[in-house]
């Protein structure tokens, strides 16, 4: 991570394979905290490409939890709440509302931004 780090900060570019190894070396415990914060600080300076980010989709499939599903008969609602904006996060009271009317719900959801 600390070479990748310092070629970061010299502005280079990410190949496909170094993206998807640095999103899971992010996830896996490999990478310390000065570390994480390093890697996200860059990225918000700085433009992602096509390839680093098919990478970090690479991980994130790779990293993703299968559910099995099967037969079940689920609305998704997703939020992105967490805008730090004081919204309203209508998704999680919808979620309540289909619930309510006997509809089964696979509630996730993300960060606004």
């Amino acid at each position: 991570m600390k070479n990748l780090l310092k070629d970061l900060y010299n502005h280079k570019i990410m190949s496909k394979e170094e993206a998807k190894g640095a999103l899971i070396s992010l996830t896996d415990g490999s990478a310390n905290s000065s570390q994480i914060s390093s890697f996200l600080t860059i990225f918000l300076m700085r433009d992602i490409t096509s390839e680093e980010l098919d990478g970090f989709r690479e991980a994130m499939i790779e990293l993703s939890l299968e559910i099995d599903i099967d037969g079940e008969e689920l609305i998704d609602l997703c939020g992105t709440g967490g805008d730090n904006k004081d919204t309203f996060n209508i998704s999680t009271i919808s979620s309540f509302v289909v619930a309510g009317a006997g509809i089964k719900v696979s509630k996730h959801g993300n960060y606004g931004v």
